[in-house]
């Protein structure tokens, strides 16, 4: 949306921590539609698409064969079928994927991501910050809930302490704008890695280019947010999942840690034991921001024993140790 793309480009762009509204034009969305469009993705994806309806939205994974994530969505339905909201670097290769396996099935997959203005709220102040006629129509009462009008979907995602955080899907741009305008007279206008800071303290996973198809989901800690169901159908990998959850011990998991650092890592990125000058296979980064206050916070996939050593590093940033941070959620004992 072109008019959406140039009004935001006219707003600040900083870091926040706290109390913002983000243009969220880095997320992709895939639209699959179609008579059969509810069976294919049950096929395809990690978890029960049957418990999804038009006010309530669910995590879910797109894995190979072997159990390695091509990409982590965010689902929800609309009238004419699912909206996959994904990382916008992936939806062409997502799309690609879902289509070979579509055959005869009567389902659509395109990119819609051109179709809607999108932007994340997140913030404490919703109670006080606007009237309840607006919050009632257009701030779902809680995470995963979504709300629908004809141009306006709302989700409100995992909170993060106080903060409640929400994505919106605009049909219209003068909408999108109006909207915008209301919140933005109360909340900081930010970039979207501030978004992506949000995420990593909620602890959420993000996959990229970079880390297609590394990772299991319940390194991830997919498991724990609710992103697979070890009930359904068959999918792909879901032997291998099925088998790590049931019969397997996990080796690694996702964590979260600070690092005193200028110089952000990317996702990808390797994690190693203090004094190692090669990859060591120690832990990989999923994704790292560098808050208001200078401190980076990063999500990283290591292997657990090594992390309750508390020795690891940066590959690239030797002299830079990983401090751990808790996560907003419990890792299994």
């Amino acid at each position: 949306m072109k008019d959406w793309q140039d009004f935001t480009q006219t707003q600040p762009n900083a870091i926040f921590s706290h109390n913002f509204i983000a243009d969220a034009e880095q997320l992709g969305l895939i639209l699959v539609t179609g008579d059969e469009a509810q069976k294919f993705l049950q096929n395809q994806l990690s978890n029960d698409i049957s418990h999804i309806d038009k006010i309530k939205s669910q995590v879910s994974s797109y894995s190979t064969a072997k159990g390695r994530m091509l990409g982590i969505f965010r689902i929800m339905q609309i009238d004419n079928g699912y909206i996959l909201i994904t990382t916008k670097s992936l939806v062409v290769d997502l799309i690609n994927r879902l289509q070979m396996y579509v055959l005869s099935s009567q389902v659509s997959v395109a990119d819609a991501s051109g179709h809607f203005a999108r932007f994340v709220v997140h913030t404490d102040l919703i109670d006080s910050s606007l009237p309840s006629s607006f919050t009632n129509k257009l701030l779902p009462d809680a995470p995963n809930a979504v709300l629908q009008n004809d141009s306006v979907i709302s989700l409100q995602l995992n909170q993060l302490g106080d903060q409640r955080r929400y994505l919106f899907l605009c049909l219209s741009f003068d909408e999108a704008k109006s909207l915008w305008l209301q919140f933005s007279e109360k909340l900081n206008i930010a970039n979207f890695e501030s978004w992506r800071l949000s995420d990593i303290k909620a602890g959420i996973p993000s996959i990229y280019p970079q880390t297609v198809e590394q990772f299991v989901l319940q390194m991830s800690n997919l498991d724990l947010l609710d992103g697979v169901s070890f009930k359904k159908g068959c999918y792909p990998g879901q032997e291998i999942i099925a088998r790590m959850h049931y019969l397997g011990k996990l080796k690694r998991r996702l964590f979260l840690a600070t690092l005193e650092t200028k110089q952000c890592p990317s996702p990808g990125d390797e994690v190693c034991m203090s004094g190692a000058t090669s990859a060591d296979g120690s832990g990989v980064v999923v994704d790292a921001i560098i808050d208001d206050n200078g401190i980076c916070h990063c999500l990283f996939i290591a292997q657990i024993k090594k992390v309750s050593e508390q020795s690891l590093c940066l590959l690239n940033q030797p002299t830079i140790n990983l401090k751990s941070a808790d996560l907003p959620y419990s890792l299994p004992a």
